[in-house]
């Protein structure tokens, strides 16, 4: 006797339904026991426990009316079911078959059309067990560990695209996570026995999984964006998450899953901050969602952040999420040594016009002996500060982002830097260096200004003489030369209204004094709105309306186009 024989016993013995969902009979389970007992000879507790475990396998696949169950009677629930009761156990009693293929749920080499083949089987199954359980708690049967990372920069937060968002269940709940992943058996230190570690890493709750959490985090950090510990980054936790579970696994490992997580702050260091602005610029995986992207669960461009447990964790309430984020601190300051309010340094593309510093309105010239070719560099250090554009860099030169210069080992510009960093050293213009390849004017950017020589102001002659009640004025800065080669030009549009255009071109002609009304009107109105406005900050035009000598001026040309 076999368990192929008792299988085929049991299987004649099935109860039937009608394929037209009218008759139907009934089979005791007393009968299937007595039949066990009378054709293969079995003593009354083997038979008893060989057809229990077959109705602990059809019970689970719900083919059974529970409530004939519970009066001990075999019903099906429809034809449907019977069918597949008939299918599962005939597969059991024959040998030479199987559900699926001798190697379906192989890993290893197999394409993504048979991976997905194994996850639309798990989830399906998963999922159905999970809905039964609706109400109570259904046992998770894959415990997830994960270390994320909140990399911000700018009020961004970065997001590595999920590398199962190609086919999954649940799209909607997104395709872009957090920097990290899951722990596997290579971060969790000091378990040899290969049987304990797996047990360890696939049980709940583990102290010692967690534990392994910065590890983890520094080989996905390493993994996903080429981040270094140490050399490039430095990190502390922000928050261990509630346990949450969900139907769910990137590629086939698809089941009910209880996730712990723990979130870690990262700290760039320069190194690490230029290093991932290339890697981010590199790679189409690597992407930024802005706060309100978060707040909003999607991004303008479509990008969905999968963080569903730090939404829960918050209890849903995404407002709170995004509060939190905003008080952390950016990964990355750029800390500029000088860091003064109403302070500016005014450059000049005169080589014979020194540079000048000072409280605004009262700078000074700075006083240092430099000749044409380093002043011409500092000028480009100030134009990359205020992230000016060049029509081209010199070999081996890469402008990064805060005023950052880096230097090829091998180009001249090293050398000269140097040389200039050791003449600037003590005075009041501030030039830093690290690791003797990347240099900057260590002067916070809105402190930067040029002189008013670049900049040109024009209005259409036809407009100023019109009606309209708004008109467009054109500021442009235009191209000059540097150390680090030419420096484009840039032109910007501002709509003003007609009055203030016809204001503005009465102060070009006749300046006012500086107790004068109509003056230090027009110089409100222009405070209170052009020189608020961040593309006029960003052209480096230190004021298109000042105050010297006692008296308030119009500084640029008023010109006609």
């Amino acid at each position: 006797m076999t368990n192929s024989d008792l299988l085929k016993t049991l299987i004649a013995e099935l109860p039937r339904h009608s394929e037209e969902e009218g008759d139907f009979y009934v089979v005791e389970r007393r009968h299937l026991v007595d039949v066990l007992r009378s054709r293969h000879e079995l003593d009354k507790p083997l038979a008893e426990q060989a057809v229990g475990l077959c109705e602990c396998l059809l019970d689970t696949l719900s083919v059974l009316r529970p409530d004939e169950l519970a009066k001990g009677i075999w019903c099906f629930v429809s034809f449907p079911a019977q069918l597949l009761a008939n299918s599962v156990l005939t597969t059991m009693a024959d040998n030479d078959s199987r559900l699926f293929a001798a190697h379906f749920w192989n890993t290893q080499g197999i394409d993504n059309a048979r991976k997905d083949q194994q996850r639309d089987v798990l989830h399906l199954i998963e999922q159905a067990r999970l809905e039964c359980h609706a109400g109570s708690d259904a046992q998770p049967i894959r415990y997830c560990y994960v270390a994320w990372s909140i990399i911000k920069l700018d009020g961004k937060i970065l997001f590595y695209q999920r590398e199962d968002t190609q086919k999954r269940f649940d799209k909607a709940a997104g395709d872009y996570g957090l920097l990290g992943g899951r722990c596997n058996q290579s971060d969790v230190a000091g378990i040899t026995d290969k049987a304990v570690l797996l047990q360890t890493l696939q049980s709940a709750n583990s102290q010692c999984v967690k534990g392994a959490f910065p590890q983890t985090l520094r080989r996905e950090l390493r993994e996903e964006a080429g981040l270094l510990f140490n050399e490039h980054y430095r990190f502390k936790l922000w928050r261990s998450l509630k346990p949450y579970r969900q139907v769910q696994g990137a590629a086939p490992n698809h089941a009910l899953t209880e996730y712990y997580l723990a979130i870690f702050q990262i700290e760039l260091t320069l190194e690490g901050f230029l290093f991932l602005q290339q890697r981010v610029a590199k790679d189409d995986r690597l992407v930024w969602l802005t706060l309100v992207d978060i707040e909003r669960g999607e991004s303008t461009d479509g990008k969905i952040p999968y963080i569903k447990a730090l939404y829960d964790d918050f209890g849903g309430d995404r407002t709170a999420l995004v509060a939190a984020l905003t008080e952390l601190p950016d990964s990355f300051t750029a800390g500029y040594l000088s860091d003064k309010e109403n302070f500016g340094y005014i450059f000049s593309i005169d080589p014979n016009i020194p540079v000048s510093a000072g409280k605004l309105g009262k700078d000074k010239p700075l006083n240092f002996t430099l000749n044409a070719r380093q002043l011409s560099l500092i000028l480009g250090l100030a134009a990359h500060s205020r992230g000016f554009d060049f029509e081209s860099v010199p070999e081996n030169i890469v402008m990064h982002p805060h005023g950052w210069v880096e230097v090829g080992e091998l180009s001249p510009f090293r050398q000269e830097l140097t040389e200039l960093l050791v003449l600037l050293s003590g005075s009041e213009l501030v030039m830093e260096s690290r690791l003797d390849r990347l240099f900057r004017l260590s002067i916070r950017p809105d402190m930067v200004f040029f002189a008013d020589e670049l900049f040109s102001f024009s209005v259409n002659l036809a407009d100023l003489q019109g009606v309209q009640n708004k008109i467009p004025a054109t500021i442009t800065r235009r191209a000059f030369d540097t150390g680090f080669g030419v420096v484009l030009d840039k032109t910007e549009v501002f709509n003003l209204t007609l009055d203030f255009a016809h204001k503005l071109k009465s102060l070009s002609v006749h300046p006012f004094s500086a107790d004068n009304d109509d003056g230090v009107k027009i110089e409100d109105t222009y405070k209170k709105g052009l020189h608020r406005e961040a593309k006029f900050q960003a052209l480096g035009l230190r004021n298109l309306i000042r105050r010297e000598a006692g008296i308030i001026k119009f500084v640029l040309n008023y010109e006609y186009t």
